[in-house]
């Protein structure tokens, strides 16, 4: 079934009211078209109307439309200096500052396929110190359920993890010909869930959390959907709280939730 570029529109209009994104024209008609008309005849679809209906009634199809519009462009190790970051000043000041027994949990939001969550694994593991003297939850979420899925099954391409020292490709994983398998210890000690960081009553449902790493997200949303999104950070983030944004995105000093800070090698945000 074609599908006009009017109609193309109003499926725009869902997928920014749904998920935050927005898409530009260029990529709606280049990009886009051809997927969602694909989906479309996959559903069985007859008119256009029956899809929409369907989408506006928030069915699985509308779960599909997500995953097919999503980015999920990532690599292990990727902006490394914000891992360091993370380890050498964020962990070490919540450490002393939170009760012994009190787990330290941090979200990966959006985590794409994982290589996010699993790097700060790594990096965390190989510290050694912290994990030692305490508990740590690292907890994923993303609105494509296919990439969910994939970062559960933990197999990535050589790509993927072209920035991991070798030593450290040996210790995690184990190489396959499609590419390479995280080890067991690696995938214990990470969770995955399907959520959308636009729907506030869903994402108070995950608890509180220290940390937030929600980089080269926001530059996809528009103004108003990024204070929505960074209103509902802030409401999930336990006092003294750190989030870590992409080098291109920035928390507009006039909303007063949370105050820049330069540690290490990286300008973080801390929760006011």
């Amino acid at each position: 079934m074609q599908i006009s570029t009017k109609q193309l529109e109003r499926i725009r209009d869902i997928i920014q009211e749904e998920a935050g994104i927005f898409i530009e024209d260029e990529k709606l008609v280049n990009t886009y078209k051809k997927k969602i008309e694909d989906l479309v005849s996959k559903r069985g679809y007859r008119d256009f109307e029956s899809f929409l209906i369907d989408l506006k009634q928030g069915r699985r199809v509308l779960q599909e439309l997500i995953n097919v519009v999503t980015i999920n462009e990532t690599y292990f190790f990727r902006e490394e200096h914000q891992f360091a970051t993370l380890l050498e000043h964020v962990i070490p000041e919540l450490h002393g500052k939170r009760p012994k027994d009190e787990v330290i949990s941090i979200l990966s939001a959006p985590c794409s396929t994982g290589e996010e969550l699993y790097s700060i694994a790594i990096f965390l593991m190989e510290e050694g110190r912290f994990v030692a003297e305490r508990d740590f939850l690292l907890l994923g979420i993303d609105v494509d359920s296919d990439a969910i899925e994939r970062a559960r099954e933990g197999v990535f391409s050589k790509r993927s993890v072209h920035r991991v020292p070798r030593e450290l490709l040996k210790k995690y994983f184990v190489r396959r010909d499609d590419g390479f398998v995280v080890r067991s210890k690696l995938k214990a000690a990470v969770n995955f869930r399907v959520a959308n960081v636009m729907d506030r009553n869903r994402m108070r449902e995950l608890g509180t959390f220290d940390v937030i790493f929600s980089r080269n997200m926001l530059i996809y949303f528009s103004g108003r959907d990024q204070v929505r999104v960074l209103e509902t950070f802030h409401s999930i983030m336990k006092p003294g709280g750190y989030l870590f944004l992409g080098h291109a995105e920035k928390v507009p000093p006039s909303l007063g939730l949370f105050e820049q800070v330069k540690l290490g090698g990286s300008f973080i945000y801390r929760k006011v």
